[in-house]
Formats: C-alpha cells, structure tokens, sequence
C-alpha cells in the first residue's frame, strides 16, 4: 500500500464554501429576528396569535430544512483532494477530512460546475471547476476511475455514449488539402 498522493488545493474554493455558510448564519439570525417582531406583533394583538404561531411553525420549518439541505450541500464541497490509486481524500470547507476508497465510489461524473464523486453509502464529493489546475485533476480523477472500472458520465450520459461529431462539428470534415 502506497502513502503517495497527488494533491490539488484551491483556497478560494474554501473561501467561498465558508462565505455561503456565513450566509446560512445571516439567514439564521434573520429568522430569530423575524420571531421576535412577530412574538411582539402578537403579544400586542396588532396580530391574531393563531396566524403569528402559523407564520413562526411555517417560517421555522421552512428555514431548518433549506438550511440543512444548503448544508449538507456544501460539506459536499472539497477544496483539497488527495488522489491515490487506493483512495480519495478530500476536505470541506471547515477542513474536515473524508476517505473515499475507489471501490466504493459507483461513479464520476464531469457536470457544467465540476466533478461529482458519487459513493455506494451517500458519500459525495463535489469538486468545482474553480481549481486553476481542473484539468490535470480531472484527468487524474478519470485515469483512476478507469484503473478501477468505476463509470464516467458528462452531464449525464456515459462518456462512450456521447456522439463527439455533435460537439465538435469540426472533427468530421475533411482536412484541407495542399498542393
């Protein structure tokens, strides 16, 4: 078992994971400020009671679960991977470390944002386009994922599926030729 990774890391990706979890906090705060105006809103009986406890269980349960779910979205965010032909490692935003083995993941999947890595137990990394060396990650994410027959989509569709000629009108006119 070898200890050699390939490591690629975009501080401006952290940067950016942590700048959308301040603004979960920003939310949060919004909503105890908005409970508050409500409780005195009704507590004064410029509001029924009924309709500012409607509006609070309503607003509450709709801010848990958009925050939660944003959450969980951007723990799903690397911004340091370590690729080695055992395991990925990738870290979030708050630098918590997660191991993907290869084994595990069911498929790669190339999407206008980035790279997804998809595991059997619900593990994902999302990878975004942002890294400056993306490419040369992308292609190691892909050799691996090959050295390990795990599948490789683009947008959707598996990779040998794709028709190249429609992407790249180009590729099947005739060379020019010289004289």
């Amino acid at each position: 078992m070898s200890n050699w990774y390939e490591v690629f890391d975009n501080e401006a990706v952290q940067w950016y994971a942590r700048k959308q979890a301040t603004h979960l906090t920003a939310v949060a705060a919004s909503v105890v400020v908005a409970t508050i105006v409500l409780a005195v809103l009704g507590l004064e009986n410029v509001w029924p009671l009924p309709l500012v406890g409607a509006l609070l269980i309503a607003i509450w349960l709709g801010t848990v679960r958009w925050i939660a779910q944003r959450q969980r979205k951007l723990r799903r965010i690397v911004w340091c991977v370590k690729l080695s032909e055992e395991r990925v490692v990738g870290y979030d935003y708050t630098r918590r470390k997660t191991v993907l083995d290869w084994p595990v993941i069911v498929r790669v999947e190339l999407t206008r944002d980035g790279l997804l890595l998809l595991g059997q137990n619900g593990c994902t990394f999302d990878i975004p386009h942002l890294f400056p060396d993306f490419a040369a990650l992308s292609h190691r994410v892909v050799y691996y994922a090959e050295l390990h027959d795990i599948p490789v989509y683009i947008n959707g569709h598996p990779w040998q599926s794709l028709d190249v000629y429609r992407f790249f009108p180009f590729l099947a006119e005739d060379p020019p030729t010289t004289v």
